[in-house]
């Protein structure tokens, strides 16, 4: 029983602390904090990423499944709540479609960077099947049908 009360007073004082943080930060602010973390920037991208392969080979790339997905996000969103902002604030940052359109650019232009037509399916599915062959990181996200 003392070790529940420890425990819940540890999250109560993790959640005061983090919570006035967060009250002082604008909006501005935390998306410029979030842009600027590489960690949670780049796991946004490699998400961003994978969705573009998985919606554009919907018939023969297999994202990760649920489970992995949510796992993967809550990583994220734990390490981006330990920064200061709220929760609201962060879920501004990622539905902000401003936001999203920088992402999906930053995708298009690392898959072109990669000598890839992001919008030409076949070039993606391509690239996306060298990637899971080859074992790199992104690979070993997808599977193929």
């Amino acid at each position: 029983m003392a070790r529940k009360t420890v425990l819940a007073g540890i999250a109560l004082a993790a959640s005061v602390a983090t919570g006035g943080a967060a009250q002082s930060m604008t909006q501005a602010e935390v998306n410029a904090l979030l842009r600027g973390t590489p960690e949670i920037y780049n796991g946004l991208f490699t998400a961003a990423l994978i969705k573009h392969i998985a919606d554009s080979c919907e018939d023969s790339i297999e994202p990760p499944g649920r489970v992995a997905r949510v796992t993967y996000f809550l990583g994220l969103y734990n390490k981006a709540r330990a920064l200061g902002p709220s929760r609201q604030q962060i879920e501004a940052f990622v539905e902000d479609k401003a936001e999203q359109e920088r992402m999906r650019q930053l995708v298009y232009t690392y898959l072109r960077d990669a000598d890839v037509d992001p919008m030409n399916e076949q070039a993606v599915c391509a690239y996306a099947s060298n990637e899971i062959a080859q074992g790199t990181a992104l690979g070993s996200r997808l599977r193929e049908k």
